[in-house]
């Protein structure tokens, strides 16, 4: 082999040793798909990250959905925007986790963790996948400046093993009740896990997304925020407008994407 030859093989050698894109100048778009280039500090096995502990001063006096333009009258240093929606419709947060925290950022100072859904039907690992994005956004937003009042969810008793895994313990938190009220067993399903819940973590106050139950008002100090649809409802009672199709799901005039 050539001197050239020689050196050239030396070269690729070298480069190859340095191993992996964290010593690439530059990242392809999507190339880290699982973001693993952020790996937070965690108190248990599964690596779930752990959330900061949220004061009783961060609670918001009102809720905004995510994606949804503000009224002219709506200050959002009062406010708070939450993710009780449609998963599909904060993607997003996890798949492009800079742009939307840009766009987080312009308009808030306080955000709800988002709220991946924990089916009942999906297996475990799933669910448990879904956790862990739902604390690594959170913990994403927390290390680059934004107030994070966590969110919590379960499913059935099997969900229990980790679905409180990186919470904070006597710290304001979020749940929602929405969908939970379709039948008798969707209450019992919800209070047992609220139950193991204030049991394990001792919130100081509970944010309810939605109506809560009697039940929840006897054991913590519950703060509880309108659903979008209520609002919409309301609204219309307030300008005097009839709600005969109250049922039917229909846009506030205020409701525009705005790609974040």
């Amino acid at each position: 082999m050539t001197d050239p030859e020689q050196q050239e093989t030396a070269k690729k050698a070298t480069q190859k040793s340095k191993g992996g894109y964290r010593d690439w100048t530059s990242i392809p778009g999507g190339f880290d798909a699982l973001n693993t280039k952020h790996i937070y500090p965690s108190s248990n096995a599964w690596g779930i990250p752990t959330i900061p502990h949220a004061p009783l001063s961060a609670i918001p006096q009102w809720l905004s959905p995510y994606r949804t333009r503000l009224k002219t009258d709506q200050n959002p240093n009062t406010g708070a925007v939450h993710f009780f929606l449609n998963d599909h419709q904060f993607e997003s947060v996890w798949r492009r986790p800079v742009q939307t925290l840009k766009g987080l950022k312009n308009t808030w100072s306080v955000a709800l963790g988002p709220d991946f859904s924990l089916f009942y039907d999906c297996p475990l690992v799933m669910q448990l996948w879904n956790t862990y994005r739902s604390r690594w956004v959170a913990r994403w937003w927390v290390e680059n400046g934004l107030t994070v009042i966590p969110t919590i969810a379960w499913a059935s008793p099997d969900s229990w093993d980790f679905c409180f895994l990186g919470l904070p313990s006597r710290s304001v938190l979020a749940v929602s009740v929405v969908g939970t009220k379709k039948d008798p067993m969707g209450e019992y399903a919800f209070m047992a896990g609220f139950e193991e819940m204030l049991k394990r973590l001792k919130p100081t106050a509970v944010l309810c997304y939605g109506k809560p139950y009697a039940k929840m008002k006897d054991r913590v100090e519950v703060h509880t925020y309108p659903t979008l649809w209520n609002s919409v409802r309301a609204g219309k009672r307030k300008y005097g407008q009839k709600d005969e199709n109250s049922n039917a799901p229909e846009l506030p005039e205020h409701e525009i994407d705005i790609d974040v």
